[in-house]
């Protein structure tokens, strides 16, 4: 993310006197200046506003309403009130009817969820709007509803009592094990504690019974120019939008008795050592955590400030990594570990060391949390360490500063909502390089290992253990693990040699024998002397940035017969493996600052590996994807790892609804064991082996289809292409049809099944699948399949959550796959485990009935908008012209028509072909319904 080319800014004074001076993010109080490029304004009624040109993309525009209020200002009988107000905006007010705002937004182009959104949280609410164009509606429409969210929400008893359900809904649908247990721990680390009897979501007993009248007291107290800041970054005059902005909010009033900020809380003290031990059985996994809490109020965003995070950050980081490194040694008790310190609301400053052991071996591993915490105390951190950290935060600031002439409106819009959440100064790539080399250039592990003593120079300390089960005495002898570890000795961290990067050189450079420019699609395709199809395209809309991805293989469809899992297995230890003359860890190291990184893929007809880079390291990149061709490591610490693992993986999908999905996905299969997942011991017995047998042949000479998409010199980048990929052993031009593995026998219809997980949360879900054709090559089909999809969404929308408020994001999609022999469209609903049954014949019902009686011109128009707008955008997207358009190109020549037709053939769907597929297809003879529910085993 970095800023674009901007267009002439206009700097009003009178916008700037008055708010300059009482605004930390324009840099008030700091000796650091702000991003020459905002206007920073503000009205009589304290009402501020941030106006940002930015020309990226071009001709859109975002906003954002920022208002300093969240659910810590609630009142005891208003808790969860902050939030609902957010929904409660978008259903009704001055210049909206509650049915008619999002119909609105939809024949703009602009999409609910995707384009139109907002967040609660403790101490901020935020509205979002990400406008497709500036047309002149488009603008009318978002400054209109931006005002009413401000002071014009009706909040009408109706739409209140319409709206507790989907509220309900969504409180159950994020409730978990996790926020359970993170609910417990703060209650005993900050007893009586503000901040958790305040968590936005609320409480069941407000959400079902708080009369309009609380609301309209936050709502008229809180919602108050004072507390709003509304930011606007696009591709627009900033003169004109600043008066808008002016003429839109300045008649605004505050009221005479406005809200109040909350008291602070303060942790407790003078406790000494203590410990507690939580336990739950739905617990993934165990997790031993040190604790240190304070008071804590936010300095001033100066240069100095800054400076001073560097040390502790630098050691948490080097801690961090050790625990990572010991987590891959052969007999390790830990699976993962590390260190940290946040500070919460300008309340609560906490540092925290974690480390997750591995299963049964907590008391093995609190010794281990507790000496290497003594040991970075005593012995600090080593020069290789600390330049490793060093050169990765320089690297990102430099790379901010190249990238920010593409940074995207609706990024810097929430950088802007960061920045004003945080209270800092809004500062430039180039100023944040500028104190990023200054801090580092004179750090010494010295300083790193001053400020994490300073940190950690306590006796208020908190043990805590979350665990399945533990016995009564647990909290006891975990405390006494602890204290007894204190009594090893410990020694200094060692520095490992590393040796050179290995694999520069892969033989003789390749040749280009065939090349094949797309002068449409302004792309070009090269076919290697030892038949690597290559595909790239130069973009200007990413500034370096490199997207790459090489395809090879088959994927799923050579997955040997019977195995469930392998595939999993195999994307999980690859990287871990590490290569041939390089662990993972020492890669870590070689690669320090460096813009590199390969990630391994396992699809239905493919392997991958893919990365980014930069046009600097695009030789490095393609080195290091040669290597995990030729040479991956497939080391023990990959396959240990992931064993390890496995107990935690199975205990998360024995209690999470997670696992009774993956038993939903084998059966809408028919069985097939790709999309099963085997039983735990089968899964114990998997090995480096077993992958390397099947993938191997496949890294040797399968067909490779190489795509690179992004900033590139294609002069430049010919040549390293051919020093890398052109230069390995020559490859196989065309790989099996596996005609037998594409047919997927699906289960018979219409039906109804039920799958359960052990679980006292009520977190259910209702899921209808239509069986619908494969894409194959008619992809005008899929695209239909895709409004349908969009249009069943809305009408779900409308009925289940609008009118019923029976689930907070009933949804719909078309997945018609390209490598097997059928699809699927599908819609799904969360809601109470007694009302599965209810609303997924609901939702069968309602797709019936557009079987039945076809859908409307307005509904597909609506549903087509939002669409396109999505279209535009990803012209200007890497990754869809590297996934969608280019990446099997020549394995697939007719994915280059697909691209050029898109746009034309969506703007000439017809309401008759939609209705033909539902029709054909959304009858309830063609449905299965899934229900998903928790069925609780007695303790």
């Amino acid at each position: 993310m970095i800023p674009p080319s901007m267009k002439l800014v206009f700097l009003i004074a009178t916008a700037l006197v008055l708010r300059l001076s009482a605004n930390p993010v324009a840099g008030e109080g700091s000796d650091l200046k702000p991003d020459a490029n905002a206007i920073f304004g503000s009205m009589d009624n304290g009402f501020e506003y941030i106006i940002y040109p930015n020309s990226e993309p071009p001709g859109k525009f975002s906003v954002r309403l920022h208002i300093a209020a969240g659910s810590l200002m609630e009142d005891d009988d208003q808790r969860g009130l902050a939030h609902f107000l957010e929904h409660m905006v978008f259903n009704g007010s001055k210049n909206f009817t509650p049915a008619e705002l999002i119909p609105r937004m939809q024949r703009l182009g602009i999409q609910f969820g995707a384009h139109a959104n907002a967040y609660t949280s403790f101490d901020e609410t935020v509205y979002m709007l990400d406008l497709p164009n500036m047309d002149e509606k488009t603008v009318d429409l978002s400054f209109t509803v931006m005002r009413d969210f401000a002071d014009g929400a009706l909040l009408t008893k109706e739409e209140i009592e319409n709206e507790r359900g989907v509220i309900i809904s969504e409180k159950t649908s994020r409730d978990s094990v996790g926020y359970r247990m993170m609910l417990k721990q703060f209650e005993y680390l900050i007893p009586g504690s503000r901040l958790m009897k305040r968590v936005p979501i609320g409480t069941e007993e407000v959400i079902k019974t708080a009369p309009r009248e609380r609301f309209i007291d936050f709502y008229t107290r809180y919602y108050t120019p004072k507390r709003m800041t509304f930011v606007v970054v696009g591709d627009f005059e900033a003169k004109e939008m600043e008066k808008r902005i002016r003429e839109t909010f300045i008649s605004m009033q505050n009221p005479q008795n406005p809200g109040q900020n909350p008291p602070k809380d303060i942790p407790p003290s003078g406790f000494g050592l203590r410990s507690e031990v939580f336990t739950d059985k739905e617990l993934p996994s165990t997790d031993i955590s040190l604790y240190s809490l304070r008071p804590y109020t936010q300095k001033p965003d100066t240069s100095t400030n800054r400076i001073n995070q560097y040390p502790l950050a630098i050691a948490n980081g080097i801690l961090s990594r050790r625990f990572g490194i010991l987590s891959k040694e052969e007999g390790s008790l830990i699976l993962s570990g590390s260190a940290s310190r946040s500070a919460y609301f300008n309340m609560i400053e906490q540092g925290g060391i974690e480390v997750t052991p591995t299963e049964g071996k907590w008391k093995e591993a609190v010794p281990i949390l507790e000496q290497e915490l003594r040991k970075a105390v005593q012995f600090g951190f080593t020069e290789e360490e600390l330049k490793e950290v060093k050169a990765n935060l320089i690297n990102g600031a430099e790379e901010a500063v190249k990238r920010n002439d593409t940074r995207r409106s609706e990024g810097i819009a929430m950088q802007f909502i960061e920045a004003i959440g945080e209270r800092n100064v809004f500062t430039t790539p180039e100023t944040d390089l500028e104190l990023v080399k200054s801090a580092l250039g004179k750090i010494t592990t010295e300083d790193c290992q001053k400020a994490f003593n300073e940190f950690w120079d306590t006796k208020d300390i908190s043990l805590v253990l979350t665990t399945p089960t533990a016995p009564a005495s647990a909290a006891q002898e975990l405390k006494k693990i602890f204290l007894k570890s204190g009594a090893t000795e410990v020694t200094p961290p060692t520095e490992k040699a590393l040796t050179p990067f290995a694999y520069t050189n892969f033989g003789k450079p390749g040749t280009v024998v065939q090349e094949t420019k797309i002068e449409d699609l302004d792309a070009t395709q090269l076919m290697l002397s030892n038949n690597i199809r290559v595909n790239y395209k130069q973009t200007d809309f990413q500034k370096n940035s490199i997207s790459i991805k090489a395809r090879f293989g088959s994927g799923q469809l050579s997955q040997p017969s019977g195995i469930s899992g392998l595939d999993r297995f195999a994307s999980a230890i690859f990287e871990a493996g590490g290569l041939g003359q390089h662990s993972a860890d020492d890669l870590q190291r070689l690669l320090a600052g460096k813009n590199v990184s390969v990630g391994f893929g396992v699809g239905e007809g493919s392997f991958s590996l893919s990365g980014r880079t930069t046009p600097e390291d695009l030789e490095l990149q393609l080195q290091l994807m040669c290597a995990y061709l030729t040479d991956p490591g497939f080391r023990p610490e990959g396959e240990r790892m992931f064993k390890m693992a496995l107990p935690m993986l199975y205990n998360q999908l024995e209690h999470s609804m997670q696992g009774a999905m993956i038993k939903v996905a084998s059966h809408m299969h028919g069985g097939d064991f790709r999309f099963g997942f085997p039983a735990q011991e089968t899964a114990m017995s998997f090995d480096n082996e077993m992958v390397k047998e099947w993938v191997m042949p496949s890294f040797k000479d399968a067909p490779l289809e190489l795509t690179l998409v992004g900033d590139l010199d294609p002069a430049l980048a010919l040549p390293l292409i051919q020093k890398t990929f052109g230069a390995l052993p020559e490859r196989k031009t065309a790989k099996p049809n596996y005609e037998k593995r594409r047919k997927i026998n699906v289960p018979a219809r219409p039906d109804n099944k039920k799958f359960t997980f052990d679980s006292k949360i009520p977190n259910a879900a209702a899921m209808v699948v239509w069986k619908i054709p494969a894409t194959g090559t008619d992809v005008k089909r899929t695209r239909r399949f895709n409004i349908l999809a969009s249009i069943l969404s809305d009408r779900l929308r409308e009925e289940i959550r609008e009118k019923l408020g029976g689930s907070y994001s009933p949804r719909a999609s078309a997945s018609p796959s390209q490598e097997l022999d059928m699809g699927v469209l599908q819609a799904m609903a969360q809601v109470k485990p007694e009302e599965t049954k209810k609303y997924g014949d609901l939702m069968i019902s309602l797709a019936h009935k557009m079987a039945e009686n076809g859908v409307t011109q307005d509904e597909l128009e609506r549903s087509l908008k939002p669409i396109q707008s999505g279209l535009k955008e990803s012209l200007r997207d890497n990754g869809y012209w590297l996934g969608v358009v280019l990446g099997s190109s020549q394995e697939k020549p007719y994915m280059l028509d697909w691209a050029r037709t898109r746009d034309e053939d969506y703007s000439k769907v017809t309401i008759k072909e939609i209705n033909t597929l539902a029709k054909q297809f959304l009858s309830k003879s063609n449905a299965i319904l899934y229900e998903i529910i928790p069925d609780p085993k007695e303790e």
